[in-house]
C-alpha cells in the first residue's frame, strides 16, 4: 500500500462525510419545518411514535440528528420523556436504510449524480429546487467517496502489518470497543457503517469480526445526544440515557446470542451470499429491529430506569433564567426555534399576568404582589433581550424558508409583548398613586375600564393565537375587536370630560383615567402588530 493509497482512502472518507452530512442538512431543510409538528402531534402512541421517528430518521438521513432534536424538544417540553421512547427506538431503524442504500454501490454513475445535482442548483432560482440538487449531488458526492474509498482499500487487505492489528482486535469485545472509538470520532453512525460495508466488501476485515465493529458503532451513536444533554433539563438527559440504555441492551443481546448460537452470524451472511456490503447493511437493519421488538413493549420501564437513574425533578426557576432555551451545546434550527417559542410562551403568560392584575387593580385588592409584579417586568425584559439573541444565533444555522420566516416574525413579537408590559407597568403605578392619594374611580368610570379591560384581554390572547394559527376569519376579528377598542376609547375618554366638568370626579381622578385609556388602546395596538406579523389575508373593513 503506497502513500497515495492512504490519500485516496482519506480524501474518499472525507467525500463521503461531507457528502452524507451535506444530504442530511439538505433533506432537513426540506422537512425541517414540518418535523417539530409531526413529532408534537403523532407521538403520544408508542407504536405510532416508532413508525414516526422510523419514517422521519429515514428521510433525514441521520438518527444522530433525530435524537438530538428529540433532547431538545424535550427539554424545552414540547415532547413528554413517555412519548419520546417509540421515536428514539424507531430513529435507530429508520437509520439503517442509510446503510441499504449504500449497499447499492452505484459508484460508476456517481459523477453523473453529482453533476445532475450541480445542474439544479446553477439553474434553478427558487430554494425548494436549489435544495433538491443539493440533496441529489450530495447523493451523488456519497458514492464518489465511497469508490475512492474502495479502491484504496484492496491494498490494505494484503499488508501484514494491518493483517497484525486485526488479529490483535479479534475479540468480540476489542472489536466493539473500535466500532465505538470510530463512531465517537467521526460523530455518524450511518457514516461509520458505510465504511465498514467497503472494508467488509474489499475484504480488509471478515464479517464475523466487523459484526461485533458494527455492534460498537450503534454504541457509539448515542454520544451525540448525550453531550446535547449536558446543561439541560432533566428529563433531556433522561432521553439521552434511554438512547444509551437501548443500544447497551441491544448489544448485550446480540453478544450473548452469537456467542451461544453462532450460525446466527451464517444466517446473516446467508441473507445476501454474493454482497458483503449487503451482508453488514442486512446485520445492521436485524440488530436495530429486533432490538426495538424487545424493548418497544418495555419502553415504559425504560422510563422508569431513567428516573431512577436520574433522580430529582428541575425544581421551578424564574426570573431572569431562561427555562428552555441552551445557548450552549449544539442545537439545530428546528429545535432551537421550538425552544425559543416555549420561552416566547413564558412571555405571554407573563405580560398578560401583568396586563390582568395592572387593570383589576383598579376595583379588587391583592391581585398580585408588588415583588411578582416588578419580578414579571424584569423578566419580560430579561426575555426580549436573551430570545432577541437566540434568534440572530439562528442566522448561523441551517433553516428552512419556512422556518426563516417564523424567526423573522418572532422579532417583532417578542418587542410587542415587552411594550405591553411597559404599558402594564404605568397602570400599575397609576394604581398605587391613587391608593397613596386614597383616589377612587366614580362606578361609571370603573364598569367602563371593566369592559374596555376585556376586550383587551381578548384580543391579546386571540392575536397570540393567531400567530401560531393564522386564518382568515381570526385575522378579521382581530381587526374588528381592534377597531372596536379605539371607539370604546373615544367614547370613554368624552365620557370622562363630562364628568369632570359635571364634577362628578376629580381632575386627578380624571388624568389617571385618561392616561389608563392610552395605555390599554396602546395594548390594544400592539396585539394587532402581532396579528399583522404573519398577516396572510386581506381586511374587510365596516
Amino acid at each position: 500500500m503506497t502513500i497515495w493509497n492512504l490519500f485516496n482512502l482519506m480524501g474518499g472518507l472525507a467525500l463521503f462525510i461531507f457528502g452524507m452530512n451535506l444530504m442530511s442538512d439538505g433533506l432537513k431543510l426540506a422537512a425541517g419545518s414540518y418535523l417539530k409538528n409531526i413529532l408534537e402531534k403523532l407521538t403520544k402512541n408508542k407504536f405510532v411514535g416508532m413508525c414516526v421517528g422510523a419514517g422521519l430518521t429515514a428521510l433525514i438521513q441521520s438518527s444522530n440528528a433525530m435524537c438530538v432534536m428529540v433532547v431538545g424538544f424535550v427539554g424545552a417540553g414540547m415532547m413528554m420523556l413517555e412519548n419520546c421512547v417509540g421515536v428514539l427506538m424507531g430513529a435507530k431503524i429508520g437509520t439503517t436504510i442509510t446503510g441499504q442504500l449504500i449497499a447499492f454501490n452505484i459508484s460508476e454513475i456517481a459523477p453523473v449524480i453529482a453533476f445532475t445535482g450541480v445542474v439544479l442548483i446553477m439553474i434553478f432560482k427558487k430554494p425548494a429546487w436549489k435544495n433538491v440538487g443539493n440533496i441529489i449531488a450530495s447523493l451523488g458526492i456519497l458514492f464518489i467517496g465511497l469508490g475512492m474509498m474502495s479502491s484504496a482499500m484492496k491494498p490494505l487487505a494484503q499488508e501484514s502489518w494491518f493483517q497484525d492489528i486485526l488479529t490483535g482486535v479479534s475479540n468480540p469485545i476489542l472489536a466493539m470497543c473500535v466500532g465505538i472509538l470510530f463512531t465517537v470520532i467521526i460523530q455518524s453512525a450511518s457514516a461509520s457503517v458505510g465504511v465498514l460495508q467497503m472494508m467488509v466488501l474489499n475484504g480488509v476485515v471478515g464479517f464475523g469480526q466487523a459484526f461485533y465493529i458494527m455492534l460498537g458503532m450503534n454504541i457509539g451513536a448515542s454520544v451525540a445526544p448525550a453531550l446535547a444533554s449536558i446543561g439541560g433539563k432533566k428529563d433531556a438527559k433522561r432521553v439521552a440515557l434511554i438512547v444509551v440504555l437501548f443500544e447497551s441492551i441491544g448489544m448485550v443481546l446480540f453478544m450473548v446470542l452469537t456467542q451461544i448460537f453462532p450460525d446466527i452470524l451464517n444466517w446473516m451472511v446467508a441473507t445476501s451470499p454474493d454482497n458483503p456490503s449487503r451482508q453488514i447493511a442486512n446485520a445492521n437493519t436485524i440488530f436495530n429491529v429486533v432490538t426495538v421488538l424487545v424493548l418497544l413493549p418495555c419502553s415504559k420501564y425504560l422510563v422508569k430506569l431513567s428516573r431512577l437513574i436520574i433522580r430529582g425533578d428541575d425544581g421551578e426557576e424564574s426570573g431572569n433564567t431562561l427555562l428552555f432555551i441552551d445557548m450552549n451545546n449544539y442545537q439545530t434550527g428546528t429545535v432551537l426555534l421550538g425552544q425559543i417559542d416555549s420561552e416566547v410562551g413564558r412571555m405571554h403568560q407573563l405580560a398578560s399576568t401583568n396586563l390582568e392584575a395592572a387593570t383589576r387593580e383598579f376595583y379588587e385588592k391583592d391581585v398580585i404582589t408588588e415583588e411578582q409584579f416588578h419580578n414579571n417586568e424584569s423578566t419580560l425584559d430579561f426575555l426580549n433581550k436573551e430570545i432577541t439573541n437566540a434568534l440572530t444565533r439562528t442566522n448561523t444555522l441551517n433553516l428552512s424558508v419556512t422556518e426563516a420566516t417564523h424567526a423573522g416574525h418572532l422579532y417583532h413579537i417578542v418587542n410587542d409583548f415587552e411594550r405591553i408590559g411597559d404599558h402594564a407597568e404605568n397602570m400599575h403605578n397609576y394604581a398605587l398613586a391613587m391608593k397613596k392619594e386614597k383616589n377612587k374611580f366614580t362606578g361609571k368610570a370603573l364598569k367602563d375600564l371593566k369592559q374596555l379591560s376585556l376586550h383587551v384581554y381578548n384580543i391579546f390572547d386571540l392575536a397570540c393565537e393567531y400567530f401560531y394559527a393564522p386564518d382568515a376569519e381570526t385575522y378579521q376579528v382581530i381587526y374588528d375587536m381592534e377597531a372596536d377598542i379605539d371607539e370604546m376609547v373615544a367614547r370613554m375618554r368624552n365620557a370622562n370630560i363630562k364628568r369632570i366638568n359635571k364634577a362628578k370626579c376629580g381632575a386627578t381622578e380624571g388624568l389617571y383615567f385618561t392616561e389608563i385609556l392610552v395605555d390599554l388602546e396602546r395594548i390594544g395596538d400592539h396585539s394587532m402588530n402581532i396579528a399583522k406579523a404573519v398577516k396572510k389575508f386581506p381586511v374587510v373593513k365596516r
